[in-house]
């Protein structure tokens, strides 16, 4: 069961030393996504970080940031996905869905999707879940052929209520920046440990 914490879609001052602290004390992915960052802004965001925590990163759409660092894999959103076939096929590659017929309609090119949103969306207003989970829970058990990441609105409150589902993990953005990092950096440490505290306790007991 993997936890996957998306960065906060803006800079910020002190992001870097948050997400390099984060992904020195825990085991998780971070997924580096800026959708209005200069291939220059995330060269420079990770020179900010440790080359040693670098293999714990997966960078969004820029293919070529990536080819510039030791990073653990690309995601590309909907519009994105031909850039996948720049790389080579030994790299860790995903996608971001919304239905279970869009995954079913992906080739082999992608290692993992995204599936989003479960519920509603924190980050984004009005964002709000409406799979069909019962269905969703039957293709987990019985159809997938990649590994699917439950997004969208999960948090520490309702995280437990997935149990059931066979997900591959979970992937977390305003339950632990919240709506303004900058604001409430104090809480960022607290949201992710408690996230990650019913990861390792919960999700471990029922794979036991």
């Amino acid at each position: 069961m993997e936890l996957i914490l998306l960065s906060y879609p803006d800079f910020f001052k002190g992001e870097t030393e948050i997400v390099s602290s984060l992904l020195d004390h825990y085991e998780f992915t971070f997924h580096l996504r800026k959708p209005n960052a200069t291939e220059r802004d995330l060269v420079d965001y990770l020179n900010e970080i440790p080359e040693a925590i670098h293999p714990k990163i997966v960078l969004h759409n820029k293919v070529e940031v990536f080819t510039k660092f030791n990073l653990k894999g690309m995601h590309f959103s909907g519009t994105k996905r031909k850039k996948a076939l720049q790389l080579d096929t030994d790299v860790c590659k995903g996608t971001s869905c919304h239905s279970i017929s869009e995954i079913k309609s992906l080739g082999k090119t992608f290692d993992y999707v995204y599936l989003s949103p479960i519920f509603e969306s924190i980050s984004k207003q009005g964002y709000q879940g409406n799979l069909n989970l019962k269905e969703v829970k039957k293709f987990l058990n019985e159809s997938k052929q990649t590994q699917v990441y439950a997004l969208g609105g999960i948090a520490a409150y309702n995280i437990k209520q997935l149990k059931d589902y066979p997900f591959d993990g979970f992937a977390v953005l305003g339950a632990v920046w919240t709506n303004d990092p900058l604001k409430n950096r104090n809480m960022i440490q607290s949201n992710f440990k408690e996230i990650n505290s019913i990861m390792q306790t919960e999700y471990a007991k029922s794979n036991s």
